[in-house]
C-alpha cells in the first residue's frame, strides 16, 4: 500500500511539474500582434495610359488615356507585417513640384533598389536613397505610415518597352484603412494636374486595408 501511494504521489508531482512547465512556456512564448513576422508581396505596374498596359491590361476601362497604377490600387495586407513591393515603372519623368519628395522615407533600410537604363541605354542597378526630383515619374506614398518612395522616370532615350524596376519594403501598423497616393501632379488637362486620375481610386491613389 505504501509503495502504491508513493507511486501515486510521484505521478502527481510529475503532473504538477509538467503543468507548471507548460504554463511557463505559454507565458514566455506569447504570440505577437496579428501578422507579426509575416511578409506580403505586392507587384504593381505604372503606365502613362491605361491603354498602354503591358502586364495588366484593362480593355474595358472607362478612361483608357488616364495614367494609372495596375492591376489595382486597393491592397489587403496583414497588420504588423513586412510588405515587399515591386513596381515596374514604365512612364517618363514628370518632375516633383517639391524637391523634398525626391528622398526615400519609411522603407526598411531607408532606401529602394532600382534597375534602370541610363541615357546611353546602359543597364544600371543599385540602392538609392534619393533621386533627382526632376526625374520622378510618380511616387508611392502612405502618409499615415511615413512611407514615401519616388519612382525614377524612364529615360527619354530608352528603347520602347523599357521599364525601371523599383523594389522596397515597409512595415504595416495596426488594423485600419490607410490612404496611399502619388504626389506627382500628372493629370494632364486638369487644374494644377491634380484632377482626373489623381483624385480617383483605381488610378493614382488607393487604399491599404490592414487587418
Amino acid at each position: 500500500m505504501i509503495r502504491r501511494l508513493s507511486y501515486v504521489g510521484a505521478g502527481v508531482v510529475i503532473l504538477v511539474i509538467a503543468m507548471v512547465a507548460l504554463v511557463g512556456l505559454f507565458v514566455l512564448r506569447q504570440p505577437g500582434p496579428l501578422g507579426q513576422g509575416t511578409t506580403t508581396n505586392l507587384h504593381l505596374e505604372t503606365v502613362a495610359a491605361v491603354s498602354d498596359a503591358v502586364e495588366w491590361p484593362r480593355p474595358n476601362d472607362p478612361h483608357p488615356d488616364w495614367v494609372a497604377y495596375l492591376p489595382t490600387t486597393q491592397f489587403h495586407v496583414p497588420a504588423n507585417s513586412t510588405i515587399n513591393v515591386q513596381i515596374d515603372q514604365e512612364d517618363g519623368a514628370s518632375g516633383l513640384r517639391n524637391p523634398f519628395w525626391g528622398k526615400v522615407f519609411g522603407t526598411e533600410g531607408g532606401n529602394m533598389h532600382v534597375k534602370y537604363f541610363d541615357d546611353q541605354g546602359n543597364p544600371q542597378e543599385g540602392d538609392m536613397t534619393t533621386i533627382d526630383p526632376t526625374m520622378a515619374a510618380h511616387t508611392f506614398a502612405i502618409p499615415q505610415l511615413g512611407v514615401f518612395v519616388p519612382l525614377l522616370g524612364v529615360s527619354d532615350n530608352a528603347a520602347p518597352g523599357t521599364m525601371n524596376v523599383i523594389t522596397f519594403s515597409f512595415k504595416t501598423k495596426g488594423p485600419g484603412i490607410y490612404r496611399w497616393q502619388c504626389f506627382v501632379p500628372c493629370a494632364a488637362g486638369t487644374v494644377f494636374g491634380n484632377g482626373g486620375p489623381m483624385s480617383t481610386l483605381g488610378y493614382m491613389g488607393g487604399e491599404l486595408i490592414v487587418s
